[in-house]
């Protein structure tokens, strides 16, 4: 009787914990109290190492957040167990994906990318599947990115597309309100350091042809991995992403010191589901990069 009782307390516990998490942009599953909307045209100013507040258009403070900086925004990657009938399942997380690391000392003032809404998904499997250009500190303790989602999030969504701003620190989460697209609507997703000073950087993300999208960080580390993603959760089936291939293309890359720097983009493919990354022309200068699904 008391082993019936303590399994069904403990399956009681467990919905409860996985109902508290929702899923994020690099993050991956997080906890939903760490979540936090920055209001219309606001910004996330680091106070110290361990405090952030969020601020709204006029700088006003709405909220103190918190934040343990030395936890990595992204998870670590694990082996997929097999489901019981002996199949991989396939990958979450990033699922396939193009980088560069920025080693020199002139910092990155803008990584500019434009690319196109994919069609909706075939099927329909509560999956939520995200596309993004974003930078990270050389820690992995944070990362900005203007994200194009299909599924829900933190942020909310459903069964469409939709875009929001993302900053993720340490263990917090912050982002913008999703705005709906449509498939075929452009998108132009752009990263810029506004200004900097020592070891302090403030930064803007947005989509520069959606209104409602700007989000900026500031008094934060200096952001030198760039990346253009494929990340996903909750896929059953091939048909849970888009059919074809997304094309980053005018992606572009300056440095404060005015030099383009030279960038060669690393790739990393899923080949057990066959989605893959192609970097159709190299550089920092109008680069061209496809993801295949």
């Amino acid at each position: 009787m008391r082993s019936s009782f303590a399994l069904a307390l403990v399956t009681v516990l467990a919905r409860a914990v996985h109902a508290s998490t929702v899923i994020t942009p690099a993050g991956g599953e997080r906890l939903a109290a760490n979540t936090h909307l920055v209001p219309e045209g606001g910004s996330i100013l680091h106070v110290d190492d361990s405090t952030v507040h969020v601020l709204d258009a006029d700088d006003n403070v709405v909220k103190q957040v918190a934040v343990d900086q030395t936890t990595p925004v992204r998870p670590a990657e694990s082996e997929a167990s097999k489901t019981q009938s002996g199949v991989e399942p396939f990958k979450t997380g990033w699922i396939t994906f193009a980088s560069w690391r920025n080693t020199g000392s002139s910092p990155i003032t803008s990584f500019t990318t434009s690319w196109n809404v994919p069609p909706v998904p075939d099927a329909e499997d509560g999956q939520t599947v995200f596309l993004f250009n974003s930078i990270e500190p050389n820690s992995g303790h944070a990362i900005l990115q203007p994200v194009l989602q299909y599924g829900g999030s933190a942020a909310g969504g459903g069964k469409y597309w939709a875009v929001a701003s993302w900053y993720l620190v340490g263990n917090q989460t912050f982002h913008t309100k999703p705005v709906k697209v449509s498939a075929g609507d452009k998108l132009d997703g752009i990263i810029t350091l506004t200004s900097s000073s020592g070891s302090s950087f403030n930064y803007v993300t947005s989509f520069t042809n959606i209104a409602s999208t700007s989000l900026k960080a500031t008094n934060a580390m200096e952001l030198t991995w760039s990346t253009e993603t494929l990340e996903a959760y909750h896929i059953k089936s091939i048909k849970d992403y888009p059919a074809g291939s997304t094309v980053f293309s005018n992606i572009n890359l300056k440095l404060a010191n005015g030099n383009v720097p030279n960038v060669a983009w690393n790739h990393k493919n899923d080949t057990a589901d066959g989605l893959s990354t192609k970097i159709n022309t190299d550089g920092a200068k109008d680069a061209k990069i496809t993801i295949k699904y």
